[in-house]
């Protein structure tokens, strides 16, 4: 059995890590129930999950009455959508950080190392300025999905662009991808900084608290 010697000088061996990793990933999965649960109960409202099960039987039921529809709006409509995407977001940024960790072998690797966020960042940026100008014939039927699809197109592109510069005969130079990843970074946060700086009253306001297309 092999061992590894932890940084207090105490040799860990297979099972101990397997067994931490355990107690690790159990003690996540409390912390995520816990968090979830706090944020479907914890609102101004003051609607708590208490209402969840009446909300549920009437649903089933078929009962619509004033209280338990706005029991319902707030627990189902804006509550659970709002927790599942932070869960989703959380999960993705986990899957993202951990690939960026692997690829470097650096534990303090992230997307934002190598500029994939900044391109999704100035993609966002740009849609939020030019979505009521130039941009609003192509942005417009999107809807409320302009600024998540823009944003995501973003991070593909820089992430495509990286790959070009940095492959080679099938191989990622992982020197020339941090080199172009920072070269991008810069470049991108340059052009969101001209785009803020061009930008109107009512265009820095939405690009400071939400979209164009948002109520």
């Amino acid at each position: 059995m092999t061992a590894e010697a932890a940084p207090h000088g105490i040799a860990i061996g297979a099972d101990g890590r397997r067994v931490l990793a355990t107690r690790v990933l159990l003690g996540a999965a409390v912390l995520l129930i816990v968090a979830v649960l706090l944020s479907l109960s914890v609102g101004p409202t003051g609607i708590t999950l208490a209402s969840l099960p009446r909300v549920i039987a009437a649903w089933l039921g078929g009962e619509n009455d004033a209280a338990t529809a706005r029991e319902q709006l707030v627990l189902i409509d804006i509550r659970l959508p709002r927790t599942l995407l932070a869960v989703f977001v959380g999960a993705s940024l986990a899957v993202a950080g951990a690939m960026m960790q692997g690829l470097f072998r650096n534990p303090l690797a992230d997307p934002g190392l190598i500029g994939v966020s900044s391109g999704a960042a100035l993609a966002a940026v740009a849609t939020i300025a030019l979505g009521n100008g130039i941009a609003a014939p192509i942005l417009q039927p999107l809807g409320v999905y302009a600024l998540p699809v823009t944003a995501f197109l973003g991070g593909a592109i820089t992430t495509l662009a990286l790959v070009g510069f940095a492959g080679r005969h099938g191989r990622l130079m992982i020197g020339t991808l941090l080199l172009a990843g920072v070269a991008i970074a810069a470049f991108a946060g340059a052009l969101t900084g001209l785009i803020a700086y061009t930008s109107n009253d009512r265009e820095l306001r939405d690009l400071t608290l939400c979209g164009p297309w948002e109520a």
